[in-house]
C-alpha cells in the first residue's frame, strides 16, 4: 500500500497532515447542517437554533439562518448579541464582501490593527499568523480570515465584544468538557461548510472512531509530543486497525495550541496538504478527537476515512 507524509509545523501552533490513499471504492455519503426559522426577537432566536458551548464562559453559539444565509452568533444568558462568526460568500461586513475583499484591500483601508489582549494585568500577544489578521472595531475585536490559496481573499468574520474577550481566560478560555464537544461538532460544520463551496458532500460524523482520536489527543496533550507515530511507534493507520476499523481511504490532520477552533480550521486551509485532505472528495467521513493539556492549550486528531 501506499503511504504519503505531509508534515507542516508553524510557529502560531502547529499541524501536521497524513494521508493514505488506496482505490476509491467509497459511495459518497451526505448529509445537512441544521438550520432554523429566525425569529425577530434575540431571546427567541436563540432559544430554538442549534447551541453551542462556547470559549467565553456564560455565552453559547448559535447557528442562524436568515435569508438563506448562515452565521454563528454569539449570545450571552441575557439574550443579547456578543458576536458572531459569519462565513457565506458574498456576506459583507463593514464593506468587505466575503469570497472577493483581498487582504491587500483590507489593508489600503487601515483598520486599526491588534497585537495583543490586555486581560487584566497580563497581555497576551496575537500569533503572527498567515491566516488571519485581528482589528479593533468599534467595540469589537474583529479577526478576519484569509484564504492563500484563493488569492488571500477575505474566506470568513469573527467578531467579539471586546469586553467579553479581555474577560475570558488566557488564550483558550474556557475548556469545560461541554466547550470540548462542542469544538469537535464546530470543526466538522466548518469543514463542511468548506467542502460545500467547493461543491462537495459533507463528512459524516463516524462515531467509531472518536475513541481512537481522543485517545490520541490524549497521548499527546499528556505526553509532549506532537506527531502522527505516536511513542508506541504507531501511525493512523495502526491505531485505526487495531480498533477493528475497516476502510478504503483514510487520513488525518493535527493541530496545536491554536487560540479557537476557527483559528485551527483556518490555518488548517491555509496549509495545502491539510486542504487536500478537508476538500478530497473520496473522503465519506470524519471524527474530531479534542483534549486540552494542564495548561489548557488544544490538542486536535481530525480522521477522514470512507469506511469498508
Amino acid at each position: 500500500m501506499f503511504r504519503k507524509l505531509v508534515i507542516l509545523l508553524l510557529a502560531i501552533g502547529m499541524y501536521a497532515g497524513w494521508k493514505f490513499e488506496v482505490p476509491n471504492v467509497s459511495a459518497p455519503t451526505s448529509i445537512q447542517v441544521k438550520s432554523t426559522e429566525v425569529a425577530e426577537e434575540q431571546r427567541e432566536r436563540a432559544t430554538d437554533a442549534p447551541r453551542f458551548t462556547s470559549q467565553y464562559a456564560g455565552h453559547d453559539w448559535y447557528l442562524l439562518e436568515k435569508s438563506g444565509d448562515r452565521s454563528l452568533e454569539l449570545i450571552d444568558a441575557d439574550g443579547s448579541k456578543q458576536g458572531q462568526y459569519q462565513f457565506e460568500t458574498g456576506s459583507i461586513f463593514e464593506g468587505l464582501i466575503v469570497g472577493e475583499t483581498t487582504r491587500q484591500q483590507v489593508e489600503q483601508i487601515g483598520f486599526d490593527e491588534v497585537k495583543s489582549y490586555n486581560k487584566g494585568l497580563k497581555r497576551y500577544l496575537i500569533p503572527d499568523d498567515p491566516s488571519f489578521n485581528v482589528y479593533a472595531m468599534d467595540d469589537d475585536y474583529v479577526t478576519l480570515f484569509f484564504d492563500k490559496h484563493d488569492d488571500d481573499k477575505l474566506k470568513a468574520v469573527l467578531t467579539v465584544d471586546r469586553d467579553v474577550e479581555e474577560s475570558s481566560d488566557g488564550y483558550y478560555g474556557d475548556v469545560s468538557e461541554d466547550n470540548l464537544v462542542a469544538n469537535e461538532q464546530l470543526m466538522r460544520m466548518l469543514m463542511n461548510w468548506d467542502r460545500q463551496k467547493f461543491g462537495l458532500s459533507a463528512l459524516a460524523d463516524y462515531e467509531p472512531l472518536l475513541p481512537v482520536v481522543r485517545a490520541h489527543s490524549e497521548n499527546m496533550a499528556r505526553n509532549n509530543f506532537f506527531s502522527h507515530t505516536d511513542p508506541e511507534g504507531r501511525d493512523p493507520f495502526d491505531r485505526m486497525n487495531e480498533a477493528g476499523i475497516a476502510y478504503s481511504l483514510a487520513g488525518e490532520n493535527l493541530a496545536m495550541g491554536q487560540m479557537s477552533v476557527f483559528h485551527a480550521h483556518w490555518g488548517l486551509m491555509n496549509s495545502l496538504g491539510h486542504r487536500e485532505n478537508i476538500l478530497k472528495d473520496g473522503f465519506t467521513h470524519v471524527s474530531v478527537g479534542l483534549v486540552y493539556n494542564e495548561e489548557s492549550s488544544p490538542f486536535y486528531t481530525i480522521n477522514f476515512i470512507t469506511p469498508r
